[in-house]
C-alpha cells in the first residue's frame, strides 16, 4: 500500500475561545398566537375619552399588529429556564451505611429502594445484594456464577444523573476513582465542569455525592433521571422475550435514553424472573446523535457491554468476530446531513442494515432487535417511518409523546401507529416523553461536537476493556497522506471525492475539502470507473471527484450493497503541487489505513459539520497554559484562524476593509 506518513510543519489552526451564550426565550407558536387572537375579538375594547386633552394621543396598533410585533421579536429566541432545586436521590447520608470512606473510595449499604446519586466517572462492584443502574439490574452474584464483578460508570452534569437503586433488603455497594474519560478540558470549554468538581474537604475522588441539585457548588442545571412507571412497564414487556421494538417519538423526548436502559436491562435480566441475553442487535437509524459510531453515520451494533455512560465516552465500535465479548459493529453507511435528495438512500442504508440482521437473526434466534429513530422520522419523514414498520414486522412498537394532551398532527400519526400495530399485530406502548425543564448544559449540537472530539482523541483500540484518550491538540498528530495524482515516483491511492451534499463548483471543491471531515470508505460499485483514475478532476489542483447528475441536479451517492465504511477522517490540507490529501484519524484506528485497497478507497464528505472544535484546540491549550503559568502571557502566536478581540473591535462594522476570520479568540492586545 503506497499509503505514507510524514510529519508536517507545526501549524496551529485555532479559532474563537468565547463560550457559548445564553438562550433567549421561546418564540410564540402559531396555534398559542391564534388562540391570543381569538381571545382579543372577543373582548370589549374600551377607548379613553381624549376630548379635554389638547393635543391627541397617538393611536394604538390594533391587537393584531401587537401579536405580529411580539411573534416577529420572539422568532429567534429560545425557551427559558429557571433554575430551580431538584431532589435526585432519596439517601439520607447515614452514618452507619457508610462502611469505608478515604480520597479514593467509598463503601455504603443501600437499603431496599434507596437511591444513590453520583456525579463524575468510577468503577463500582456488588458485594452484597443487588442494584439497578440505568436499566441494569447488577447483583453480587451474577447468574453465570461469576462474583464481585466491576463496572466503569461514567456520569457526567450534561446528561441526567441516573439514580443507582437497592433492589434487596441489603446491598453493599464499593466505588472507587477512576482515570478521567476525556481529558479535553484545556482543549474546549465543552469539556470543562462536567465531572466532579474534585474536592469534598480534603477528598479528591472522581465523584461526588449529591441528593439535591442546589447543592452543586457550580450550579449547574443538574437533573435526575426518571422513572416513570409507563416506561418500566414498556421495558418489562419488551424485555420478557427476544422481541424485536422500534422506538419513535418527536425529537428531545427520550428515545436514546429509554434504548439504553432497555439494552441493560436485556443484559442483565430480572432476578429469577428473566434470565439475561448474551447480545442484542441495535439498529440506530440517527446519524445526527448516533450512540456506538462518530455522527453522519447509521449502523448496526451487536451490544454485549452494558451502556453506562453518554456516547462521548465510547464514540467508535469496531467490526469484531462474532463470539467475542465486545460490542460488534456490524454494518454501517454514512448519512448527508441534508436527506432533501437522498431519502431514498437512506431507506435503501436502512435495507440493507435490516438483511444483516437478518442474516444474524438466522443463526441466532435469540438476538433481539432494538430499533432506534431519528426525530425527523416522526415529524418531516412520517411516510418513510410508515414503510419502515411495514418492513420490520415488529412485536413491539414504543411511542414517546404526551399522553396528556396532544394536537390534531400527532393524533393523526399516533392513529396511524396504531392502525399499522393492529394491521401486522404488534404491541403499541404509548409512553410519556422526557422533556427538560432545566436548560440543559450543553445543546444537541455541543453534544455533537464533543463526540466527534472525542472520536478523533481516542488513541487505544474500540476493542480495550477501557479506553483511553489523548490530550495533545490534533496539530500535534502525525497525518497520513494520500497520492490522488499519478506521479513518476508514486502511484494514485483513492479513487477520489463523493461529496453528498448540493452541487460544488469544481473550482471550489479544493477549498470546501481543506478542513472538513470525511468519511473513508471502501466501494465495489459500479459507479468507479475503469481505470480507477479516470475520474473528472478539477481545472487547477486535479482532484478527482464523482460529478453531479445533470438531470437530478446533485451528486448520486455508491450502492450502500457494495460499500464498508472504514472510519472518519480529518482533512488537514491538500498538496496541489505533489498531489496528495492530508488527513488524520484517531490514533486508535490506524491499523485501518494499512489495509485500504486504492481502487476502491473513496472519501465521501457533507455528512456532518464544519469542525470547528479541531481549529480551535491550539488556542484553548495556550489559554490554559498562560492561566498556569508555563506559557508566557501573550507569548502565543494566533494561528490563521483566529484573531485578536482588541483588532476586531477597531474594525468597525459598516464601511470597513477588514480581513474576514472565521473565529474571534477573547484574548486582549498586549
Amino acid at each position: 500500500m503506497p499509503v505514507k506518513r510524514r510529519k508536517l510543519e507545526q501549524t496551529a489552526a485555532v479559532a474563537s475561545t468565547q463560550k457559548p451564550a445564553a438562550r433567549a426565550e421561546k418564540p410564540l407558536s402559531a396555534i398559542a398566537a391564534a388562540r391570543l387572537r381569538a381571545e382579543a375579538a372577543t373582548k370589549p375594547v374600551t377607548i379613553p375619552d381624549t376630548s379635554l386633552e389638547p393635543l391627541a394621543a397617538p393611536s394604538s396598533p390594533p391587537v393584531e399588529a401587537l401579536l405580529s410585533e411580539h411573534e416577529e421579536s420572539e422568532a429567534e429566541s429560545e425557551p427559558v429556564f429557571k433554575r430551580r432545586s431538584l431532589k435526585l436521590c432519596n439517601w439520607q447520608n447515614n452514618p452507619k451505611d457508610i462502611f469505608a470512606e478515604n480520597e479514593f473510595e467509598l463503601s455504603v449499604n443501600l437499603d431496599k429502594n434507596t437511591t444513590f446519586a453520583l456525579v463524575g466517572h468510577f468503577d463500582f462492584k456488588v458485594s452484597r445484594g443487588a442494584i439497578n443502574v440505568n436499566g441494569a439490574n447488577i447483583g453480587a452474584v451474577m447468574r453465570d456464577g461469576q462474583k464481585g464483578q466491576t463496572y466503569r460508570a461514567y456520569v457526567p452534569a450534561t446528561h441526567p444523573i441516573f439514580k443507582i437503586r437497592g433492589l434487596d433488603a441489603k446491598n453493599y455497594v464499593q466505588f472507587s476513582s477512576c482515570k478521567e474519560p476525556t481529558p479535553f478540558a484545556k482543549l474546549s470549554p465543552l469539556y470543562e465542569d462536567i465531572w466532579n468538581i474534585g474536592s469534598q474537604g480534603e477528598r479528591r475522588r472522581t465523584f461526588g455525592i449529591i441528593t439535591n441539585s442546589e447543592e452543586d457548588p457550580l450550579e449547574r442545571p443538574l437533573q435526575p433521571q426518571s422513572s416513570p412507571e409507563d416506561w418500566l412497564r414498556a421495558i418489562e414487556d419488551c424485555a420478557s422475550e427476544a422481541s424485536s421494538t422500534l422506538v419513535t417519538g418527536s425529537p428531545e423526548s427520550g428515545k436514546s435514553t429509554f434504548c439504553r436502559r432497555l439494552i441493560n436491562r436485556y443484559l442483565t435480566g430480572m432476578g429469577r424472573a428473566k434470565s439475561a441475553v448474551p447480545a442484542v442487535c441495535f439498529l440506530d437509524l440517527d446519524h445526527s446523535k448516533p450512540e456506538y459510531s462518530p455522527p453522519g453515520q447509521i449502523c448496526l451494533v451487536v451490544v454485549r457491554r452494558l451502556n453506562l455512560g453518554p456516547s462521548f465516552t465510547h464514540p467508535f465500535t469496531a467490526p469484531l468476530q462474532p463470539g467475542a465479548d465486545q460490542n460488534e459493529t456490524v454494518r454501517s453507511h454514512v448519512i448527508p446531513m441534508n436527506l432533501a435528495n437522498y431519502e431514498e438512500h437512506y431507506r435503501e442504508c436502512i435495507e440493507d442494515l435490516y438483511l444483516a440482521y437478518k442474516n444474524l437473526f438466522s443463526r441466532d434466534s435469540s438476538l433481539p432487535l432494538l430499533v432506534n429513530t431519528p426525530g425527523f422520522l416522526y415529524t418531516t419523514h412520517f411516510s418513510l417511518l410508515g414503510q419502515l414498520l411495514v418492513r420490520f414486522k415488529l412485536q413491539n412498537i414504543i411511542h414517546l409523546g404526551d399522553t396528556r394532551t396532544i394536537d390534531p398532527s400527532s393524533a393523526e400519526k399516533l392513529h396511524a401507529l396504531q392502525t399499522s400495530s393492529k394491521k401486522h399485530r404488534s404491541m403499541l406502548h404509548e409512553i410519556t416523553a422526557q422533556r427538560s425543564s432545566l436548560q440543559p448544559m450543553r445543546s444537541d449540537t455541543e453534544l455533537r461536537t464533543m463526540h466527534m472530539q472525542s472520536y478523533f482523541h481516542l488513541s487505544t483500540p474500540p476493542t480495550a476493556s477501557v479506553p483511553s484518550w489523548t490530550s495533545t491538540p490534533l496539530s500535534t498528530h502525525l497525518p497520513w497522506e494520500f497520492s490522488y495524482l499519478s506521479t513518476p515516483t508514486q502511484t494514485q491511492d483513492i479513487v477520489g471525492f463523493l461529496p453528498l451534499t448540493e452541487p460544488v463548483p469544481p473550482s471550489s471543491l479544493l477549498h470546501y475539502l481543506c478542513g472538513s471531515i470525511v468519511h473513508i470508505l471502501q466501494s465495489s460499485s459500479s459507479r468507479i470507473p475503469t481505470p480507477y483514475t479516470a475520474l473528472p478532476r478539477t481545472p487547477k489542483s486535479w482532484i478527482p471527484y464523482f460529478a453531479a447528475n445533470e438531470k437530478l441536479g446533485y451528486t448520486e451517492p455508491l450502492d450502500p450493497r457494495t460499500t464498508r465504511v472504514m472510519c472518519a477522517a480529518l482533512v488537514r490540507g491538500i498538496d496541489p503541487v505533489r498531489g496528495v490529501v492530508q488527513v488524520l484519524v484517531p490514533k486508535a484506528l490506524e491499523p485501518l489505513m494499512e489495509d485500504l485497497k486504492p481502487e476502491r478507497t473513496v472519501f465521501v464528505v457533507g455528512c456532518v459539520e464544519t469542525p470547528g472544535w479541531a481549529y480551535v484546540e491550539d488556542a484553548y491549550l495556550g489559554q490554559y497554559e498562560e492561566e498556569i503559568g508555563e506559557r508566557k502571557v501573550g507569548s502565543g502566536v494566533l494561528g490563521v484562524w483566529v484573531e485578536k478581540e482588541a483588532v476586531m473591535d477597531g474594525m468597525g462594522y459598516l464601511g470597513a476593509v477588514r480581513r474576514v476570520r472565521k473565529f474571534i479568540t477573547g484574548e486582549k492586545e498586549k
